[in-house]
């Protein structure tokens, strides 16, 4: 069904909407993929900005821990519950349009701070303002394609986290280098800034231009509802959730353990070529950005357009299903990292696994929103962000870290600790998808949101 109902002017009697045309859809989806894109860039970049950073402001290895990673990590996360609560009741448009321009003026302000806590303030406001940007995107793309045309649009949305990673790995580096030998600058209004500063305010630059294109997007009808208000209480998203518990359980936690694996080759792989095969971090940056940028982008494309001719087939749990082989494809390549003994070949077994593994990034918001009434599914997002993040993105290169230090007690065995740590994420990922594939038929029957 490609359209919505709703009571025309107050009188009862229903109208059909239209889903937008198809080439207004997919202009959304570039816009949304573009900001996607900026805000991984703006939150990676301090990642290059280590060492002078540490040399201005006088602080610890520790400190710029907290600062690259709690400071963003933390607010992001518990933000983006409100934010996905804002998503499912008020003007997706304009939330996502303050949010680009909440955390492009923050990642400005980070370059021009003058002492570690204006830094810290600084990469906080990044995190909320990014954090506005996920469950309003994906409620936006659901409500402009319909349900089986969905699973294309939303992977290609879902590649800008691909796309930024592999920039800002490709080109994050090129950006500091060329203002870190301009020396210090004196700015207009800003004073005197240095080399470092300056990598902040290139990077923020361009959200001046999404902020304007995201004006040019309207807001979509809101479909698949189950109230006639469109909206409904934190207790009735309590009791649906509650209701499909363990559908719900599988789809988070299942694609929370690709997620650690992903983050965690996102995190190590540099570090494992600097001490398993002394190469410089310039040398590793090219290949690996162009390996998550090419073939993460084209997994998840690749991912979308499958699992889209899967459901035409008519087979249920499609998304389930589409995840949970191309995640046993990425096993035996993540278990040769412990094996093999050359640059290239490990570069190969991380290309491969990378298109393989980016194939759930897209699906698994979109399997989620398929069980999930519009006036949810902002709430739901946030969640499952909340989750992943918390397990896969905060705890994931830790556990890799301890493995390598307290199990195998050499640094130069971090390959073995990743190879562990990934294959068993992946694993477990595999198994909980598997076990709650016949909770998410059952939602998915009983629902039969159209």
């Amino acid at each position: 069904m490609n359209k919505a109902s709703h009571p025309a002017g107050g009188s009862g009697v229903a109208v059909d909407i239209p889903y937008p045309a198809t080439g207004y859809a997919w202009y959304v989806v570039i816009i949304l993929y573009l900001a996607y894109t900026l805000s991984f860039v703006d939150r990676q970049i301090i990642a290059f900005l280590i060492d002078p950073i540490k040399q201005d402001f006088q602080i610890t290895e520790v400190q710029f821990g907290l600062l690259h990673g709690l400071a963003f990590t933390l607010f992001y996360t518990i933000m983006g519950i409100p934010l996905g609560w804002l998503a499912d009741r008020t003007n997706r448009r304009n939330l996502m349009t303050v949010g680009v321009g909440v955390w492009s003026l923050m990642t400005a302000t980070c370059g021009v701070a003058n002492n570690y806590l204006q830094l810290f303030l600084a990469r906080i406001g990044v995190g909320v303002g990014e954090a506005a940007l996920g469950p309003a995107a994906y409620s936006t793309i659901s409500d402009s394609f319909p349900q089986e045309k969905r699973g294309l649009p939303i992977s290609v949305y879902s590649a800008g986290v691909l796309c930024g990673a592999g920039l800002a790995n490709i080109f994050g580096g090129l950006v500091v280098e060329y203002a870190m030998t301009t020396g210090p600058r004196t700015l207009p209004l800003v004073g005197q800034i240095q080399p470092w500063q300056l990598s902040f305010l290139l990077v923020a630059f361009p959200g001046i231009f999404i902020v304007l294109m995201m004006l040019s997007v309207k807001e979509p009808v809101r479909r698949e509802k189950v109230s006639v208000d469109g909206k409904v209480s934190l207790g009735q998203t309590f009791r649906h959730i509650q209701r499909y518990w363990f559908a719900y359980l599988t789809l988070i936690l299942g694609p929370t353990g690709f997620a650690l694996t992903n983050y965690g080759l996102m995190t190590w792989v540099p570090s494992l070529f600097v001490r398993s095969y002394e190469w410089n971090r310039a040398q590793v940056g090219l290949p690996f950005g162009s390996i998550i940028f090419f073939l993460g982008t084209s997994g998840l494309v690749c991912g979308g357009y499958l699992v889209q001719k899967v459901m035409q087939r008519g087979v249920t749990a499609a998304y389930s299903k589409v995840m949970i082989v191309t995640q046993i494809i990425t096993l035996p390549a993540l278990a040769l990292l412990v094996a093999v003994h050359n640059p290239y070949w490990t570069l190969g077994c991380i290309a491969y696994v990378f298109f393989f593994l980016s194939f759930h990034v897209g699906l698994a918001p979109a399997a989620l929103h398929s069980i999930t009434p519009n006036e949810m599914r902002g709430q739901v997002i946030a969640l499952y962000f909340f989750v992943l993040n918390l397990i896969a993105l905060a705890l994931g290169s830790y556990i890799i870290a301890s493995v390598t230090q307290y199990y195998y007690q050499n640094d130069a065995d971090v390959g073995k600790s990743l190879a562990l740590v990934a294959t068993s994420a992946s694993a477990l990922g595999v198994v909980l998808l598997a076990v709650g594939m016949g909770s998410y038929n059952r939602a998915v029957h009983e629902l039969k949101l159209k």
